[in-house]
Formats: C-alpha cells, structure tokens, sequence
C-alpha cells in the first residue's frame, strides 16, 4: 500500500459525483489559520494527556499526502502507538480525519478509501492522521506483536482511542481551537477500527466510514480463513484449487447466475438469489484442464462457499465466498497465477501463533487447529479484545454520530455475510430499520471485491456524503459507483441504501447510472445468520493480564 492518498479503485481524484448531493464543494466551515509556528509543536509536553501518554518526535514543514501544505508531527504514544499527523497551514476547515490501516497494520500509511472525487478531502480541508494500531510489524500480516499483551489490546482496540486524543490536542495547540468535526475512514481491518471507535469511544468522531469490516476479527483470521486454506490444501501439502481454473469457474457461475437480476452485465447483484452446482463443471474421466474441476476441486469449491462449520454442521463464521466472488479467489484463497501463496493460510497461521491463545505458541501450525466448537469456544474467549460486534449504538447516536458501512458482494477476503449479519443486529438492537437508517446505514456493491476492484464499478465517494449527513443532516440515499478502464469512465451505478436493490428503468444505456431506480428486492433473505459466535449488547470487554492469564471486563459505557 503507497504511503499516498489514493482513492477507491486505484483512480486519482475526479470530478465530485452525483453522489454527494446537494453537498456543495464550498460548503462547509470557514478556514482557520494557525496560531503558531509549526516547529513549536515540536516541544510540546503531551505526556499529560489522560490514557494517552505521547511524546512529539518531529514537528516540520511539509506537503501533506492530500498535496496541500501543512504542519507534520511525529511521535508515539506508550509503549508503541505511532502516529503522524499533517495539519494543514492555509486550507484547514476545521475538520479531522482519521485514517485507517490494512491487514494487521504494524506501520504508517495514508489511504483514504471511499473517496473518490471527495472535493473536500483534495482541497486540504482535513487534519490528517493515521498511526500502527500500536505495534512495528514488518509485513501485513506480522501478528508477532500478539506475543505482548499490552499491545495485543493496544491493536484491538485502545490505538485509535489514543491517537484521536493526541490528534485533537495538537489541533487545538496547532490552532486555538478543537476541530468543528471529527471523521473516520477505512476498510477492512480500517473498517473494523471505524466500528471500534463507534462501540467503544462514542464520542471520538461524528462520522464514521467503514468499508468490508474486519469486525468479527477473531473468527475471521482464525475460522474463516484457516478454513480457505485448509480446504484447497491436499494431503501433501499442495493446492487444490490453482488461479487456472478460477476463469472457467467464473464464467460458468455467470452464465448460471448473472441474468436473475435481469440484466446480464457480468457482475451478480446478490449472490444469495443464486445456487451455483460446481458439479456442472465436472472433469471427463482421466481429464484436467483449466476449463473443468475435478472431483477434490468441486469439493474445495462447494467448501468455499459453505465457509467454516463445526463437527455438528454449526457455522463458525456467518458465511462463506459468495458465488460470483470466484474471479477474485487469487491471491486471497488460491496462490496466484505466478506461484505466489494465498493470503489465507499465511494469516491464520500468524493468529494461531501469537494472536488466539492466551500466551504465543510459536511452533502452532493449521493441523493444530480443530473445527469443533469446544475449540471455537476456546479461541473465542479473547474475541472481547479484537472484535467489534456490539450492536448496541445508543451512546453514539445519541452523540449525533453517524455510520456509513459498505462492503462488495464479491468480496473473497471479508465474506459479505459477517457485515449483514452484524447489521441486522444492529437493527433489532436500535428499534428496527427506519429507527436505524436515521444515523447507520449499509450499502452493498454488486460486483466488488475487497475494498475495491473487481467486476463491478468499485470506485465510490461515501466521505462526502457522510460530511452531508452530519454537517447538514442530509442521509445518504444512494451511492454513484464509478468502473474505470485506464482512467476513462466505462460504467456507473448507483447503489442505495440496503437492502434497496437497483433496477434498470428500461430506457437508455445500462451502464448510465441515471438509467436505474430504487427498488425493494426480489426476495428478502435471512440476515439474522446462525453461528457460534453472537452480537450483543455489553459485548465490548476491557482485558488486563495478570499473573498469566487474561482477565476481561466489560468496559463502562461512556457518559
């Protein structure tokens, strides 16, 4: 990932879609200049910050990742935390944004997802921020940091607390004044921080972003992805399912699947209105090409859309692939066409070791992990550090805190089920769905796969629109979701607030956005999904170790 703010979908900023509404690009607070020199940041006494203790290494001059120019400050919050800051120092409207990071995190970059053509984000509105998630790792999915139990909780969920805390006091040093508005923005492991910071710290933002979150964090890494992994591994070792035969696989599940929506446009709208036989594309005796799948290939396919399941059939993730999702197995569950080894079973091999027992068990390899559900339950005990289940919003909508969520249907890395089974608790939990639209609201791409990319238009602004909705309390509607081929527009569609579906009005090309309306779906589909694990109200646990094992609490509600 580049250390540049880059927006949804690989493309540079563009012109400010339909999307954003009635949210005109010179709205907004007036700008504010600094009060002081950015240098003198750089002496700043921050150690009295409560629950976040920080030093200043670097205050200086610089471009800011948005390209405007601004005030960066370095520094770490015990023991680990690092963050940077860029405040702006001719453009700032007295807005923040904090930034999410990827896959374990463990290091320091800018990426806002979701921001496509976001006007306000490419003019220098925002104090930018970002930190590690409280750890240095040196790949993605580096988890050794799990061997310290301080910073085990410090990247569950205590570092974006801490960073937003240290943030808002250099603003407030930087220019006489806290910021108007404070925002969130991320997807994935980013997603599953935004969800955090709404469950736990209420108060932090007053919008916040998340994309495919990583918010049943524990089963994920461990469950769902030790299951890809284990099920396209053969007794040798080898893969099953290679990135040859993911084509054929593609295309046979569109042609069974991609016209129910009635349109054939090569991207499924919901994958639950189709049940794809891999048998279909059964080998001839003695045969294996890359347009066929033998016997232990349907097998692999059939368990990946199955997903995770105990020795009593019990599911121990909400879902698994959705059909259509097959074009994007590569380098998630399947080594990719050069060799390269899946992401899946290098990730739940790192959790096993240093992330999902209460001490690290360096030498643990996948055949130590046991799909039963006293072991579920095990490994579940420590999900009040990492995971970000609890449905109950009340303290941040009544903080006036607004969440936009998003996820792609064709996601291989974050199955789409975990984020609609969470919202449908979220619903029942908040007073039922028209009570819930008024502050959260999830918006589902058909098409997508993780946060970005793709068969489907991937390319989205949902930070404008969140500004809107907390600024000038305008809900977002819909969505425009942009596909781009070597940066010239080649689709649109806009998405709509679930479970809205769009439909084609008949008239007009199909890959004009403006050619399509809201319509209820179809078919209402099951999101209260059954599964080991649970969404509750107090789920949210403050977790200390003392004298070798781990002690968790529910954490206070704040006031």
């Amino acid at each position: 990932m580049l250390a540049v703010l880059v927006m949804a979908g690989g493309a540079q900023a563009a012109p400010r879609s339909a999307a954003a509404g009635a949210f005109s690009e010179a709205d907004g607070p007036p700008v504010v200049l600094p009060k002081i020199d950015c240098a003198a940041l750089a002496g700043q006494d921050l150690s009295g910050i409560p629950d976040a203790p920080a030093v200043v290494g670097s205050a200086t001059a610089a471009t800011s990742p948005d390209g405007s120019a601004a005030c960066e400050v370095k520094g770490t919050a015990a023991p680990q935390i690092q963050f940077d800051v860029y405040l702006p120092t001719e453009t700032w409207r007295q807005r923040y944004l904090q930034l999410g990071c990827a896959s374990l995190c463990g290091n320091i970059d800018f990426y806002a997802d979701a921001t496509d053509g976001c006007v306000p984000l490419t003019r220098g509105d925002f104090v930018l921020a970002t930190t590690n998630q409280g750890h240095v790792g040196v790949a993605g999915f580096d988890a050794t940091f799990g061997a310290d139990p301080q910073l085990r909780v410090d990247f569950g969920y205590r570092a974006d607390h801490v960073v937003a805390l240290v943030a808002k006091r250099l603003i407030t040093l930087y220019y006489g004044q806290a910021p108007r508005y404070s925002y969130f923005d991320g997807c994935s492991q980013g997603g599953h921080q935004g969800l955090t910071e709404a469950q736990r710290y209420p108060h932090d933002f007053d919008g916040i972003v998340a994309g495919a979150p990583a918010s049943l964090l524990t089963s994920l890494i461990v469950w769902s992805t030790g299951w890809h992994a284990t099920a396209n591994t053969d007794a040798q070792g080898r893969p099953i399912l290679t990135a040859a035969k993911l084509p054929a696989l593609h295309a046979a599940v569109l042609r069974e699947c991609d016209a129910r929506d009635g349109l054939a446009d090569g991207q499924i709208d919901d994958p639950r209105a189709c049940t794809f036989d891999p048998r279909s594309l059964r080998c001839p005796t003695g045969t294996d090409d890359a347009s066929c799948l033998t016997d232990a290939q349907i097998d692999t396919v059939r368990k990946l859309y199955d997903g995770p399941r105990d020795e009593r059939t019990r599911r121990m993730y909400p879902g698994g692939e959705p059909v259509g999702s097959e074009a994007n197995w590569a380098r998630w569950v399947t080594p990719t066409a050069n060799g390269t080894p899946a992401v899946a079973g290098n990730n739940a091999t790192n959790a096993l070791k240093y992330l999902a027992y209460p001490s690290a068990r360096p030498s643990a390899t996948l055949h130590d992990l046991h799909y039963d559900a006293a072991t579920f339950h095990e490994i579940y005990q420590r999900a009040g550090i990492y995971d970000a289940t609890n449905p109950d919003l009340t303290a941040f909508r009544a903080a006036g805190g607004k969440l936009l969520l998003w996820h792609g249907w064709a996601d291989p890395a974050i199955s789409p089920y975990g984020t609609i089974a969470y919202y449908h608790a979220l619903i029942e939990r908040m007073g039922g769905s028209d009570a819930t639209q008024r502050f959260a609201r999830l918006f589902m791409l058909p098409g997508v796969a993780h946060c970005g990319g793709g068969q489907g238009p991937d390319a989205i602004d949902a930070l404008t629109p969140t500004l809107n909705w907390v600024e000038n309390g305008i809900a977002p509607d819909q969505l425009i979701a942009t596909q781009r081929q070597d940066e010239t527009v080649t689709r649109t569609r806009p998405v709509y607030p679930y479970p809205t579906v769009a439909r084609y009005d008949g008239t007009g090309s199909t890959d004009d956005a403006a050619n399509f309306a809201p319509t209820p779906p179809p078919t209402r589909y099951q999101d209260d999904i059954p599964w080991l694990g649970s969404f509750r109200s107090g789920y949210e646990q403050t977790c200390t170790w003392h004298n070798g094992r781990w002690t968790c609490t529910p954490a206070p509600r704040p006031s």
